[in-house]
């Protein structure tokens, strides 16, 4: 089972980041001096058995991958990571292999043809894999990682986006949040 589902985990702040609709890169971007995205890897790798089956891939599970660290004034407080199949990377969504430092919202928000399934969220329990992946390129974020995932529909063809929230619940304090003044234990 993923674990994935409709009820958002987050509360206050937290739960109205995560539940916000639009493009979560603008909001970031409102939220601070300077957003950047930092490429941490992208091309053809495995996708996980649940990438595969939320993406409708049968068989070989190899997906185009595009795993990024969204920042605020140079502090990264989204972990993304983008999949499709394969061979749609080469088709309806081949914009995503051009992007380099640019954010996916520029392509999922400013093109026409695109449509958005609902939003499911889950809570990442700490000593899983993904927090632990989080913690070798983010050392200090919260152990337990709340995320949200949509797939995205252009020609028919899905791209799977999850979000995961590294700052600590406290940094999401309203719809516009400042990032320098908490440090990753939740201080002030």
């Amino acid at each position: 089972m993923s674990g994935w589902t409709d009820h958002n985990f987050g509360h206050g702040g937290l739960g109205r980041w995560l539940a916000a609709t639009g493009s979560l890169s603008a909001r970031l971007a409102a939220s601070g001096d300077v957003f950047s995205v930092q490429v941490l890897r992208q091309g053809r790798l495995p996708l996980t058995v649940d990438e595969a089956q939320a993406l409708g891939v049968a068989g070989r599970r190899d997906g185009y991958v595009r795993e990024v660290l969204l920042k605020v004034d140079g502090v990264p407080v989204v972990f993304a990571r983008s999949v499709t199949a394969h061979a749609h990377s080469l088709a309806a969504w081949r914009s995503v292999r051009g992007l380099g430092t640019r954010p996916l919202a520029d392509v999922l928000f400013r093109r026409s043809g695109i449509t958005r399934q609902p939003m499911q969220f889950k809570q990442f329990k700490p000593n899983t894999a993904l927090p632990r992946q989080i913690q070798r390129v983010r050392p200090g974020a919260p152990r337990s990682l709340s995320a949200r995932r949509s797939v995205f529909l252009r020609q028919q063809a899905p791209l799977l986006v999850m979000e995961v929230f590294l700052a600590p619940p406290a940094a999401w304090t309203g719809p516009v949040a400042r990032w320098q003044p908490i440090d990753w234990k939740g201080r002030p």
